[in-house]
C-alpha cells in the first residue's frame, strides 16, 4: 500500500512518435554520460531534448543523476571501499603457474603431469579470482513507493542499489541490474565502466513501469535463466508477496544471494491519526482505514512479522544472507554493520 501524493518527478511529456521517443531516450543517455563536460554537439542535443522533454524536466533529471552519483560515491569512498573488497571476494581460485616443490608445500598441490615429464616435483600455484559479477534485482512495484521523501522505500532502495553499483565499479567488478514488478521491467546486463553505472542510475531514477503488481518468483526465475555465470545476487524488496521461496532456493544453489528487505514503520499505521485514506498502488484502489482499529493494526503487524520469520528461516537453511532495513533509520549504517559482520564470518570460516 502507498499513500497518495508520492511523485517520482519523471519527465513525462508524450513524444510525437515511437521514433521520437527512442531519440529522446538516446539523448537522455548521452546527456547523462557527458553532462559534466558538454561539447558543442552535446549542447545542441540538450536543446533538442529540452524541446521534447521540457527544459525544466531535463535539468531536474541531470540534477538528480549528479546528486545521486555524488552522494553514493562519497559513501563508497569513505565507508565501503575496503569493506566491499573483503565482504565480496571473487568466486574461487584460478590457475597462476607451476614452480618447483619446496619443503613445506602442500603435497595436494603437486602437478603430477609436469612432474612426470621433467623428473622433478612441481606444484600448481593458484591466485584468487578477484573479478566477480554482481547483479542487483530491485523491486519497483507499487508497494515500494511508500513514505516521505527521506524514508520512502523506493528512494532508499535506489540509493542502496547505486551504492552497490559504485562499489563494484571501484573494485573493477561487473555490475548488472534488473528492476521488476510482476515482470522484469528493465534489464542491464553485467558490464564495467562509469558510463554503464550512470545508465543504471538513470534507469533507477526514471522507472517506466508497465505494472505495479509484484511477482518475485517470476523475476528471480527469469534472471536466473538469463545469467549463466556464477554471480553475487542482491535482491532489494519489501517481500510483500508469496510463493517465491522455491525460486530463491534454486538461485542460492548456483549463486551467492543476499536479501535486503525494506520496511517503513509507518506501514503499521500509527494509532491516533483517525480515518486515513490509503491508496493501494498495486490494485489501484483507495481505502479509508481507521488507524485506531487495533485489530487491523495487529493484522498488519502479524503479516510483517511472518515475512521476517520466513525470510530468516529460508536464509539460514539455504546459506543466504538476510538484511532487514528500517527506512526511517540510517540505512548506510545498516549496510556498514552488515559488511562488518559478513567479513567476520568469512574470516572464521
Amino acid at each position: 500500500m502507498t499513500l497518495n501524493g508520492n511523485d517520482r518527478g519523471n519527465c513525462s511529456r508524450p513524444a510525437f512518435s515511437s521514433r521520437l521517443q527512442t531519440t529522446q531516450n538516446e539523448r537522455i543517455n548521452a546527456a547523462i554520460s557527458l553532462s559534466t563536460n558538454p561539447s558543442p554537439q552535446m549542447l545542441l542535443q540538450l536543446l533538442l531534448l529540452a524541446y521534447f522533454c521540457g527544459l525544466t524536466g531535463m535539468k531536474e533529471l541531470l540534477k538528480k543523476v549528479r546528486k545521486l552519483e555524488i552522494k553514493t560515491r562519497r559513501k563508497v569512498d569513505s565507508t565501503f571501499a575496503g569493506e566491499y573488497h573483503s565482504a565480496f571476494k571473487g568466486q574461487g581460485l584460478e590457475f597462476d603457474e607451476v614452480r618447483l616443490y619446496q619443503f613445506g608445500d602442500d603435497i595436494r598441490s603437486i602437478d603430477w603431469n609436469v612432474t612426470a615429464k621433467t623428473g622433478e616435483v612441481y606444484i600448481k600455484k593458484f591466485k584468487e579470482e578477484r573479478e566477480q559479477t554482481m547483479f542487483v534485482l530491485f523491486d519497483i512495484s507499487g508497494s515500494e513507493d511508500f513514505g516521505r521523501a527521506d524514508d520512502n522505500k523506493m528512494q532508499v532502495g535506489t540509493e542502496i542499489a547505486a551504492i552497490m553499483a559504485f562499489s563494484a565499479m571501484k573494485n573493477n567488478d561487473k555490475i548488472g541490474l534488473a528492476t521488476f514488478t510482476d515482470r522484469v521491467e528493465r534489464f542491464f546486463e553485467p558490464r564495467k565502466g562509469r558510463g554503464h553505472i550512470l545508465a543504471i542510475i538513470k534507469g533507477l531514477l526514471m522507472p517506466k513501469n508497465k505494472s505495479y503488481q509484484t511477482n518475485i518468483a517470476a523475476a528471480v526465475d527469469w534472471v536466473s535463466k538469463t545469467l549463466k555465470r556464477k554471480s553475487l545476487f542482491i535482491i532489494i524488496s519489501d517481500f510483500l508477496d508469496e510463493g517465491y521461496e522455491s525460486s530463491l532456493k534454486h538461485l542460492a544453489r548456483k549463486h551467492e544471494v543476499i536479501l535486503i528487505r525494506l520496511y517503513n514503520p509507518n506501514e503499521l499505521m500509527p494509532a491516533g491519526a483517525g480515518m486515513v485514506p490509503v491508496y493501494d498502488k498495486e490494485s489501484g484502489q483507495e481505502l479509508w482505514v481507521n488507524s485506531g482499529d487495533g485489530g487491523f493494526r495487529r493484522k498488519v503487524s502479524a503479516r510483517f512479522e511472518q515475512i521476517v520469520a520466513s525470510l530468516t528461516s529460508l536464509s539460514t537453511r539455504n546459506r543466504i544472507d538476510f538484511l532487514n532495513i528500517d527506512t526511517s533509520q540510517d540505512h548506510i549504517q545498516s549496510l556498514e554493520t552488515f559488511f562488518r559482520k559478513r567479513n567476520a564470518r568469512r574470516k572464521m570460516a
